[in-house]
């Protein structure tokens, strides 16, 4: 069924490629949810259930654990309900938001339901292989939906900035990766045992500075306020309720792994709490309605990697608890604001008033996803925020200090942003013009926002979703639920306690007028892009300058330096100088012929030494019993000669004057290239592993490969690519070689 849900995917990105010339963007919109609706109604069949996690595979190359692996566990079915059912209502509303005749219609639908797909399969992914590539697509289809407008140069800064970050946090994850699964001794995820020593604490580093960079913790954040860029509906589901979830959902799938790596936990609480503050001291300073949301939701995320670098039973039923609220009642906010800005023309508060009466159906969408935000009673964000709390007053020492300056002040802050945009935006102001309701843009914000209330009277349901999948991550978190009514507890008090501080910081700021903070962190990370870009090219401009001789030489060097470890190893006691004398007549030959062609002058002479060396090899190749491998050689041989005589008639006959400088370093360097390859053979040989393959070859090349002659079945079967790359190679000469023939000089034409 998995592989039948992404290629429902697929086929509809490509049929709506392709049928953009002729269908409307909102017809194209439409036509692009219903594969995540089908893959919501099914994620939501299957927790219904209590079915077992599915699986599927494709294995690429089965020696090394190289293949795409899916795994439905229960996490992964609660976050497929949270990707498709939030994805397909985006849809619906996106139909509203664009007008019918809005430009690059395909192009928008087909990366919004590309990135679908990608979020799948990460969420689905089951083995280090299968989680870096879906990363990856995550990031390429989110960079071009952020960059939507691409005439726009902010946009283009911004998506850009977002790329570079993701990109680069990708390329960290994969070394975490690499090593987890090395030291673990398996790609599957769900196979993977604890592991610690110095090898751990690498690799636990590396996977949380991947995750940090995707689920924008400070100081890898400053890519999330920009990407506000992007229309609303990708804000709505990548940068709420999705993408920005990738990196809480790495910390939470490896996090068992790391349970001994000390680092994890400091460095992943440093990460966290960090970001909990700085994140809603953003949304209070920011004027622009949506990237008051982004900073909250910079703010949020940094409140579940804390939860999660916790670590204890409770903090992660909380951390799962509130990933599962969050994504509901910010999505919400988000449709809100984008209906806003549609049908009033700003999102400056400063420039809203007076929306909750003449948008009565937002405000109270607004209201009730705020109030989920805030952790208020009676909505699915409160007993979200409750369990949080729990986890805190549990922990004891520094521990209990950090994460309480962390949870519980940025509650705190959060309730006060939270009162600020629902003062501001809908309260007394400016007599703002309203536009017609347009009902594909309201149905879907009604929906999600009367989830979080749904989600409280419905407590036992939604138990039912995140219970499953925080005892996947800790066995301790089955003791655990959430509650409508706590009881009178220390965590109840310290949460009312929150909601009345929240509540009159909030009013208070909102009541006071101040400037945007300029985004000095974008720009300090648009600088530093920026002087990236320009140290490579100077480097390039230096290194890749159009000099044949020096990409010769340096390669030269490089593999020569590369051969240095095998000398360690090196034994000359195996060699001899020849089985029989023909062979080392030969090989002085060939030798000569080398030398002779370093120092002769003129291109034709050039050519026959070359094709003396190739000679002499075919000669080696008959004296060790390798007939095929001597007439390949001789034809190629023949072909290369043949090519350059036809060639080099058109050029002068003498090579331009060479220093005495620059033939030694030619001389050096084939030297160097010689030894170390003669080294490395020598080394490699004196130390066998395991036994040789000829028998294995005799036997299969009669068995599978249908052949008699194991050189022949080599060169057509077990290395048919790497024939065939030949086979291309001598094709793209041979049309070299014609079309150096046809020239003519102009003047003798004429």
């Amino acid at each position: 069924m998995l592989w039948t849900l992404l290629a429902m995917h697929v086929v509809a990105v490509v049929a709506i490629a392709g049928s953009g010339r002729w269908l409307k963007i909102r017809v194209l919109l439409a036509c692009a949810a219903v594969a995540p609706a089908a893959t919501a109604i099914w994620a939501s069949v299957q927790l219904l259930q209590g079915s077992g996690p599915t699986i599927a595979e494709l294995t690429w190359v089965e020696g090394l654990d190289l293949g795409l692996r899916f795994s439905t566990d229960a996490l992964a079915l609660m976050m497929t309900l949270l990707v498709s059912g939030i994805g397909a209502l985006v849809f619906v509303y996106a139909t509203g938001y664009f007008s019918a005749d809005a430009p690059s219609g395909a192009r928008f639908s087909a990366s919004l339901l590309g990135f679908s797909a990608s979020m799948l399969g990460l969420v689905w992914a089951d083995s280090v292989w299968t989680l870096f590539i879906f990363w990856e697509l995550t990031s390429v289809t989110s960079f071009l939906l952020v960059g939507h407008k691409n005439t726009d140069e902010k946009v283009q800064q911004a998506a850009r900035r977002a790329l570079m970050i993701t990109g680069a946090g990708g390329l960290v994850l994969l070394a975490g990766l690499l090593v987890l699964a090395s030291e673990a001794g398996t790609t599957i995820i769900t196979d993977i045992g604890q592991i610690g020593g110095s090898a751990g604490t690498v690799a636990a580093l590396l996977v949380l500075v991947g995750a940090a960079t995707k689920s924008a913790q400070v100081p890898f954040h400053v890519w999330l306020p920009g990407a506000m860029a992007a229309p609303t509906p990708v804000s709505a589901y990548l940068h709420s309720a999705t993408m920005v979830k990738a990196g809480v959902l790495l910390l939470a799938v490896t996090g068992g792994a790391f349970v001994d790596v000390q680092a994890f936990q400091t460095v992943g609480m440093a990460f966290g709490v960090t970001s909990v503050l700085w994140g809603a001291i953003g949304a209070l300073r920011h004027r622009d309605a949506k990237l008051i949301l982004a900073w909250g939701t910079v703010s949020q995320l940094g409140l579940l990697v804390t939860l999660l670098s916790i670590g204890t039973g409770k903090a992660v039923f909380a951390a799962v608890s509130v990933l599962f609220a969050h994504a509901l009642f910010k999505a919400a906010l988000f449709l809100v604001v984008g209906e806003i800005d549609i049908r009033t023309g700003t999102r400056d508060i400063d420039e809203l008033g007076g929306l909750a009466r003449k948008m009565p159906i937002a405000f109270a969408v607004a209201l009730a996803a705020g109030l989920s935000m805030a952790g208020a009673p009676p909505l699915l964000g409160f007993a979200a925020k409750e369990a949080a709390i729990e986890a805190v007053v549990k922990l004891s020492g520094f521990e209990m200090i950090a994460a309480g300056i962390g949870i519980i002040g940025g509650s705190v802050l959060t309730v006060a942003y939270t009162v600020r945009f629902l003062v501001t935006v809908f309260g007394p102001g400016p007599d703002t013009p309203v536009g017609p309701r347009r009902l594909a843009m309201t149905l879907p914000a009604v929906l999600l926002g009367a989830a979080g209330l749904v989600g409280f009277a419905a407590l036992g349901v939604v138990n039912e979703i995140v219970l499953p999948a925080a005892v996947e991550l800790n066995a301790d978190a089955a003791k655990y639920s959430l509650l409508r009514w706590p009881g009178f507890t220390t965590a109840f008090g310290i949460s009312a306690a929150v909601l009345i501080a929240g509540a009159a910081l909030g009013g208070a700021l909102s009541r006071h007028a101040a400037h945007a903070p300029e985004p000095l962190g974008a720009d300090s990370a648009d600088r530093l892009i920026d002087g990236t870009m320009s140290v490579a090219r100077q480097v390039t401009a230096r290194v890749q300058h159009g000099s044949l001789p020096v990409y010769v030489t340096v390669m030269a060097s490089t593999a020569s330096l590369a051969a240095l470890p095998f000398f360690a190893d090196l034994d000359t006691s195996h060699l001899v100088w020849a089985d029989q004398p023909m062979q080392a007549v030969l090989a002085v030959a060939i030798v000569g012929s080398a030398i002779a062609g370093a120092f002769v002058g003129s291109r034709l002479g050039a050519a026959l030494t070359l094709g003396a060396v190739g000679t002499g090899m075919s000669g080696l190749f008959i004296l060790h019993g390798a007939p095929d491998l001597a007439l390949t050689q001789l034809l190629v041989e023949t072909i290369v000669v043949v090519g350059f005589v036809v060639g080099l008639g058109h050029l002068a006959r003498q090579f331009p004057p060479v220093t005495g400088g620059w033939r030694t370093v030619r001389l050096t360097m084939s030297i160097l290239g010689g030894v170390a390859v003669a080294g490395a053979l020598a080394a490699a040989s004196a130390n066998p592993s395991g036994r040789t393959p000829v028998e294995q070859l005799a036997t299969e090349s009669v068995e599978e490969g249908g052949g008699n002659n194991i050189v022949n079945v080599i060169l057509t079967d077990m290395r048919a690519l790497d024939t065939l790359g030949e086979v291309v190679v001598l094709a793209t000469v041979a049309v070299g070689i014609l079309a150096l023939a046809n020239l003519r000089d102009p003047e003798a034409s004429a």
